[in-house]
């Protein structure tokens, strides 16, 4: 019963994806033609599309295709800023791909080793969400790692408009010798400039990509002295020390509260860990825990608390500086 379960949820997320992909592509498809229709000769736009498809078809793989016509038909602009400001090389499309590929296969081995039902469901939900976990820490260390580069480029910059270098020099200086992520993202924000968008267009670019408070309170306080005028070396000298000690307190308080952090992700672990030793040694003992009630209520109180508990000590031991 489980099996013909777990493969009837498989075959109706693998069909409800092909279904909507499909109904999506027509639909965009007509919707194109009619508005094409009402403005140029169609025969004209179909022969361009045809000798671009050739060009395009020989460039694109079936899985970039794939993950672009799934892009579209599910909406899943909501990660773009995500991906972009983590720096994981993947399209929309390609991440929800990999989402999905993770739930069958947690299903698969769920099914192989006739897990509990609720088990490989939950198994499958933490699954689909682990590539998005995986994509938010690599956003937040990527941005840790920004904000630790923030204080070198300053004094880069400040170094370089003491011995007579322009603002744009100075910035191609910190392009050049500061490692990713910082570094190319100064180069990104030099070539919009000199490609004729505004300082504050460029800059706010820049934080879109980089949203980090350190930086966008630099890079405000730079728009408003390139208005207002003043020693920009010196203002940056100053900034600069400021980042520094902001910076040796975050280790301070980092180093405090290492035990907290370590107690609850031991807190969170013991329990799982636990259950699947049992669930390997002893597995008819373990069983009996699903097939009582009074197992249920235990099984979903103790859920309960290891969450509670979790998310309790991360808002003790999350400390903003």
């Amino acid at each position: 019963m489980t099996k013909l379960l777990i493969l009837s949820l498989v075959v109706f997320i693998v069909g409800t994806l092909l279904f909507r992909l499909v109904i999506h592509l027509v639909m965009e498809k007509r919707k194109f033609e009619r508005r094409l229709r009402t403005y140029i000769e169609w025969e004209d736009v179909k022969r361009g599309e045809e000798r671009k498809g050739q060009k395009e078809k020989s460039s694109k793989s079936p899985i970039k295709k794939l993950a672009k016509a799934i892009e579209a038909a599910l909406n899943l602009s909501k990660n773009e800023k995500l991906l972009l400001q983590s720096g994981v090389n993947l399209s929309l499309g390609e991440l929800f791909i990999g989402r999905v590929i993770i739930v069958i296969l947690v299903l698969m081995i769920g099914n192989y080793y006739e897990m509990n039902f609720l088990i490989v469901a939950i198994m499958g939900v933490i699954g689909f969400y682990l590539p998005i976990f995986y994509v938010k820490r690599r956003r937040k260390k990527r941005l840790e790692l920004a904000s630790y580069q923030l204080g070198e480029a300053l004094g880069v910059i400040a170094n370089a408009m003491r011995a007579g270098f322009s603002f744009m020099q100075a910035m191609k200086m910190v392009a050049d010798e500061i490692e990713e992520p910082l570094g190319p993202e100064f180069l990104k924000t030099l070539q919009e400039i000199n490609l004729g968008l505004s300082y504050e267009d460029a800059f706010q670019n820049l934080l879109d990509r980089l949203p980090e408070k350190e930086l966008e309170i630099v890079l405000n306080t730079l728009i408003v002295q390139r208005k207002t005028g003043g020693n920009m070396a010196y203002l940056l000298e100053t900034m600069q020390n400021i980042i520094f000690d902001r910076a040796r307190v975050k280790g301070e308080v980092k180093t405090l509260t290492a035990q907290g952090k370590m107690s609850s992700v031991i807190i969170t672990i013991l329990p799982l860990a636990l259950a699947l030793y049992i669930r390997l040694v002893n597995p008819e003992y373990f069983q009996k825990l699903f097939s009582h009630p009074v197992g249920w209520v235990m099984v979903i109180y103790g859920s309960f608390s290891i969450i509670f508990g979790w998310l309790w000590i991360k808002k003790i031991v999350n400390i903003e500086v």
